[in-house]
């Protein structure tokens, strides 16, 4: 992609600025000079500051550069600098430790293989685990501070918590791993037991067991950032959840229709049902759920080429989680090709006995071909592209866009009539998404109120509506938003140039426009959209 070299620098310099502390790249970058993540508001302010600075910048050169693909890049680095500065604005109302993120497993597990052969590598190592007792130390001095501010995690958030912080605590023997550094582990071991402590003690005593962010203190204004930042929209959360109940009438007439197919009688609640208590529908093992999934990610491979135009290099795959992290884990994540030469999908094989499997076929397009693996990797393979892009993404457009890829295969005809109600029953979680979502963090909808409506129109079991609704509320508010509206907007732009170009729409082509930034924001995806279709009109004499 050609745009100005000095937006590519401004992006770039900013970029490395802000990521230097951010704890996934730390964690790639193998931890340089030793460091682990400031999560203190003091660099979150400093950080800010620099974005105010960069975002001015930026704005001036908006008068200058008419390039599209300048003004776009510049565009997207403005979105950045936002986000950049909601980390200050968040602070108090943020949870850097909970079930459903923490970095200390992923610090301990890299920690256990950094390479100690030589003298500078064992004191690298040393210095690591020497910053990895003030690190645990920042987390519980956090949480107190936000406590004194009547900002707590739910109870329930916090047993889950503390199961993934013992899970940490059995490995921290294995830290003693070079000659000098016995003290600074039992430091490590010390700090988190003083963390775990706190938790099951005078933390969780006043947790409370509501849970949804419009209990806190500036809960409001940190739900409308988020919704900001997942769905490029300050939507009233009344209107996101009106638009769910929507979506969600119109996937179940969907779903119905397809139940009819399979002959099935009775209402839609009592076919589903039957379906999830249908062994047929399960696997047997950790080793069936693989074949199939493998079988899956194999069909839909001869068909890329003719639908896309570009292929990423790195390969995919699928492989199971550790059991171990399965119990705070709904599904499963896709992981980029890092450590490793290939995209891997690791997915739970948590209660095989009861779990409904039936959308799993669309489970693998949407995180791996032609979903997260494809888009994803395509940009990081682009050297032409700002480390902004690279790593940074839109929830709504990479989940959005992998939800679309995900319907396309039932365009193809991968899927049977039980794939498609896999694939439809996962949406309309997806509505239910938008609705509870914005019912618990919003509109003062509690626990019990959610899970019943989660019962009532999704196959998902207690355990995993569990989860979910703790990651909705304090885990990650408004994230869940994002796959719906991500995905609606893709099928609404695609029919629109299908209506607007008529002959002369070719799928590859607007494939290859909507890739072509990476994951941005839907307000920025629809100008650049604007422009695509003006030059497919020009290009048809339209």
């Amino acid at each position: 992609m050609k745009y100005s070299e000095e937006i590519r620098r401004l992006c770039d310099e900013f970029y490395a600025d802000t990521v230097e502390n951010n704890e996934v790249y730390i964690v790639k970058w193998q931890f340089p000079n030793g460091e682990l993540p400031d999560l203190s508001l003091e660099r979150a302010r400093r950080d800010s500051a620099l974005a105010n600075e960069v975002e001015a910048r930026a704005r001036e050169m908006l008068e200058t550069h008419t390039d599209h693909n300048d003004v776009i890049m510049l565009k997207i680095l403005i979105y950045y600098c936002g986000y950049i500065r909601k980390n200050e604005e968040n602070w108090w109302l943020r949870f850097d430790l909970n079930h459903y993120y923490n970095m200390l497993p992923t610090f301990l597990e890299k920690l256990s293989e950094l390479p100690v052969e030589t003298p500078e590598q064992r004191e690298r190592y040393r210095r690591i685990l020497k910053n990895l007792t003030p690190f645990i130390d920042a987390q519980r001095e956090k949480l107190e501070a936000q406590s004194r501010r009547y900002i707590r995690m739910p109870e329930e958030g916090c047993r889950l918590t503390l199961r993934s912080l013992e899970n940490c605590a059995e490995r921290l023997d294995a830290l003693d791993r070079v000659e000098g550094c016995a003290a600074d582990a039992q430091s490590v071991r010390d700090a988190m037991r003083a963390l775990m402590d706190y938790i099951a003690g005078p933390y969780m005593a006043l947790a409370p067991r509501a849970i949804g962010m419009c209990q806190y203190p500036g809960g409001d204004r940190l739900y409308m950032n988020e919704v900001d930042t997942y769905i490029s929209q300050r939507l009233d959360p009344k209107l996101i959840h009106q638009r769910g109940y929507e979506e969600l009438a119109a996937t179940e007439a969907d779903m119905l229709q397809v139940v009819r197919r399979m002959g099935m009688t009775g209402t839609l609640r009592e076919c589903l049902d039957a379906i999830q208590n249908d062994p047929r529908y399960r696997f047997d093992s950790p080793e069936q759920m693989q074949k199939a999934m493998t079988g899956y990610l194999d069909q839909i491979r001869p068909y890329m080429p003719k639908y896309f135009s570009r292929m990423p290099k790195a390969d995919c795959a699928v492989a199971r989680l550790d059991p171990a992290a399965e119990a705070t884990t709904s599904w499963g994540y896709y992981n980029i090709p890092v450590e490793k030469p290939i995209g891997v999908y690791y997915y739970s094989a948590l209660e095989l006995d009861k779990r409904c499997q039936i959308r799993t076929h669309a489970v693998v397009y949407h995180e791996l071909l032609p979903g997260h693996h494809y888009q994803m990797n395509l940009v990081l393979e682009d050297p032409t592209l700002p480390d902004i892009i690279h790593h940074h993404y839109n929830t709504a457009f990479a989940d959005g866009w992998a939800e679309y890829a995900s319907g396309f295969c039932r365009e193809l005809g991968l899927y049977s009539d039980v794939d498609e109600l896999g694939r439809l029953s996962w949406d309309s979680f997806l509505c239910c998404r938008l609705i509870v979502d914005t019912g618990l963090n919003a509109l003062g909808w509690t626990f019990d109120e959610a899970k019943a409506f989660l019962l009532g129109h999704t196959m998902l079991t207690d355990s995993e509506i569990n989860t979910e609704l703790l990651r909705y509320t304090f885990g990650m508010p408004a994230q869940a938003l994002a796959y719906k509206w991500g995905s609606r907007f893709f099928q609404d732009l695609r029919a629109r140039a299908e209506r607007e170009l008529g002959g002369a729409f070719d799928l590859k082509r607007f494939h290859d426009a909507m890739l072509a930034f990476g994951a941005i924001p839907l307000n920025i995806l629809e100008e650049h959209f604007e422009w695509y279709l003006e030059n497919e009109r020009k290009a048809a004499g339209l």
